[in-house]
C-alpha cells in the first residue's frame, strides 16, 4: 500500500512538471528559425535560450519523479497519471499567449485525460515482471522504431498541424519505450548499486531514446501549436508503454469481454478528444503571427521592427500615385512631393 502511494503522489508531482516543461520548451521551439525541424541543430538552437533550458530542468525533475514513480508501481497505474500533464499544460499555455481556453478546448482535454484513464485504469493491477529476454527487447525496439520511421516520412510531406501531429505521435511511442526502459533501470537500481548498473545496458539506451525523445518533441513543437502535439503525446505514450508492458513485462491487458469493451471505449473517448482539440490548432486568432515548420519564423522577443527601406517607401509611394492619379500632370506632380518628403524625412 505504501508503495502505491509514493508511485502516485510521484506520478502527479511528474505530472505537473511535465506539463510546464511542455509550455517552456513549446514557446521557445516556435520562435526557432525554421527548416531545422528533426536537425540536432534545432537542440543546439534551444540550448542557448535560457526558458527553454528550465524547461528541460523541469523536465528531467519530471522524468526522476516518473522513475520513481515506475520503482514502486506498474506502468498501467503511472502512465494514466503522468499523461494528466495535459491538464496543466493546456490553461498555462492559454494563459501565457492571453488567448483563453474555450469550452471545446476544456472539453477536449477532460475527453483526452479521461480517455486515457478508462483505458488505462481498467488493466489488472499487476506490476508483472521487471526484465525480459533480449529478443523480446528487441522486438519492442524494432517496432518502436518502425512506426517512428512511418510517421516522420509521412510527417515530411505535411506541414502545420498535421506534420505536428505525426511528430508528436512518434515522439510519444518513442516516450512510452522510455517508460518501459525506465521501469526495468529503476528495478535495477533499487537492488543494487549506481556504479553498478552502468555496466547494463538500459542507461545507454535511456540516453540513445533521451535524445530521440527530445528531438522529436521538439520538432512537434516546432511544427505547430500546443493542441497539435502534446495532446496526441498524451494520448499515445501511456498506451504505448501499456503495450509494450504487456509484451515485454508480462503485465495482463483486460481479457473479460466486457472489460476489453471498456477499454476500447476509453480508446475511443482519447481519440475524440484528440479530434476536438484540432480545430484550436488550425484557427489562429486574428493578429497571431505564431508560425512553425517551413513557415517563416517569428522576430524573437525584444527584437526592433523592421524599418522600411528607401527603395520600399518609393515603391510604395509610386503605388499611392497609380490610385490617386488621374495621369494629368497635376496628379504626378503630387506624387513627385510625395516621394521627395518621404526621402527627405528617411
Amino acid at each position: 500500500m505504501a508503495g502505491t502511494v509514493v508511485a502516485v503522489l510521484a506520478a502527479l508531482a511528474a505530472a505537473g512538471s511535465f506539463g510546464v516543461a511542455a509550455v517552456l520548451q513549446h514557446r521557445q521551439a516556435r520562435e526557432a528559425a525554421a527548416g531545422q525541424t528533426l536537425r540536432l541543430r534545432l537542440l543546439a538552437d534551444l540550448a542557448s535560450r535560457p526558458a527553454w533550458l528550465a524547461g528541460i530542468v523541469l523536465a528531467a525533475a519530471a522524468y526522476g519523479l516518473q522513475a520513481l514513480a515506475l520503482a514502486f508501481g506498474p506502468l498501467a497505474l503511472v502512465a494514466p497519471i503522468v499523461a494528466t500533464d495535459l491538464l496543466f499544460a493546456m490553461p498555462l499555455a492559454a494563459w501565457w499567449s492571453r488567448r483563453p481556453m474555450r469550452r471545446p478546448d476544456w472539453g477536449g482535454c477532460a475527453l483526452v485525460a479521461s480517455g486515457i484513464g478508462i483505458f488505462l485504469v481498467t488493466s489488472p493491477p499487476s506490476s508483472g515482471r521487471s526484465d525480459a529476454p533480449a529478443s523480446e527487447w528487441l522486438l519492442a525496439f524494432g517496432a518502436v522504431a518502425l512506426a517512428c520511421a512511418v510517421a516522420v516520412t509521412v510527417g515530411k510531406a505535411r506541414r502545420d498541424a498535421v506534420r505536428a501531429g505525426l511528430l508528436a505521435a512518434a515522439a510519444g511511442v518513442t516516450f512510452g519505450l522510455t517508460a518501459a526502459v525506465t521501469l526495468s533501470a529503476s528495478r535495477l537500481l533499487r537492488d543494487a548499486s549506481p556504479a553498478s548498473i552502468l555496466g547494463h545496458w538500459q542507461p545507454w539506451a535511456l540516453i540513445t531514446l533521451g535524445l530521440a525523445g527530445l528531438l522529436l518533441s521538439q520538432s512537434a513543437y516546432q511544427a505547430g501549436q500546443l493542441t497539435a502535439s502534446l495532446p496526441v503525446i498524451d494520448a499515445v505514450e501511456p498506451i504505448s508503454g501499456v503495450v509494450i508492458g504487456t509484451a515485454v513485462f508480462d503485465e495482463r491487458l483486460a481479457t473479460s469481454p466486457s472489460m476489453l469493451a471498456i477499454q476500447l471505449s476509453g480508446a475511443a473517448i482519447a481519440v475524440a478528444g484528440i479530434a476536438l482539440l484540432a480545430p484550436a490548432a488550425l484557427a489562429l486568432p486574428a493578429g497571431d503571427t505564431d508560425h512553425g515548420g517551413d513557415s517563416p519564423a517569428r522576430p524573437p522577443a525584444g527584437a526592433q521592427p523592421r524599418l522600411p527601406s528607401n527603395h520600399q517607401k518609393e515603391q510604395r509611394d509610386d503605388g499611392v500615385s497609380r490610385r490617386t492619379g488621374t495621369g494629368d500632370q497635376p496628379g504626378l506632380q503630387r506624387s513627385e512631393g510625395t516621394r521627395l518628403r518621404g526621402l527627405h524625412r528617411s
